[in-house]
């Protein structure tokens, strides 16, 4: 049963930390680009649809990941060598792992979820004439897109401590 558990765990973890990461590498590279060159009229409808399936999405799946990180964790029995974090480079990579997962969460929930809260507010505004709104609407996609190239770099890094985690 143990190991049902644990692999069960391990495979919860990493197929939810490609939909989290892969998904907002998709968001970053494909998407936020493909609905900006839309004309500013289009994009409103769009982004009122998508903005809020795609924040709940983003977010559950990145809790599942967290949380089914922490199990795998437990379940392969390694919890006890964060005792001593520093001792070896296992526990420090997988440290750094997962400190920077909860920045990463912590930009979502802090960040990108207000800004597009407030986006979606104002485009009704900026789309009916409101000069504010529209500058408004413009700032916010300027801090968007350094977000997500931000979002793409933790997740770069992300990875490349899990992997070296794995094989350390």
């Amino acid at each position: 049963m143990d190991e049902w558990f644990r692999l069960l765990t391990q495979y919860l973890h990493v197929f939810a930390g490609i939909l989290w990461i892969g998904g907002g590498f998709y968001a970053a590279l494909v998407q936020l680009p493909g609905v900006l060159a839309a004309p500013p009229a289009a994009r409103g409808p769009v982004v009122a649809q998508l903005a809020p399936r795609q924040l709940f999405y983003v977010l559950r799946v990145a809790e599942i990941t967290i949380a089914t990180g922490l199990l795998n964790v437990v379940a392969t029995g390694r919890l006890q060598q964060f005792l001593d974090p520093l001792a070896q480079r296992w526990t420090i990579v997988l440290g750094l792992g997962v400190l920077l997962a909860l920045v990463l969460y912590g930009i979502v929930r802090g960040q990108l979820v207000p800004l597009t809260t407030r986006m979606l507010a104002l485009g009704p505004k900026a789309a009916g004439g409101d000069a504010a709104a529209a500058a408004e609407v413009g700032t916010i996609i300027e801090r968007l897109k350094m977000l997500s190239r931000v979002q793409i770099v933790i997740g770069a890094l992300i990875i490349l401590a899990m992997v070296t985690a794995r094989f350390s």
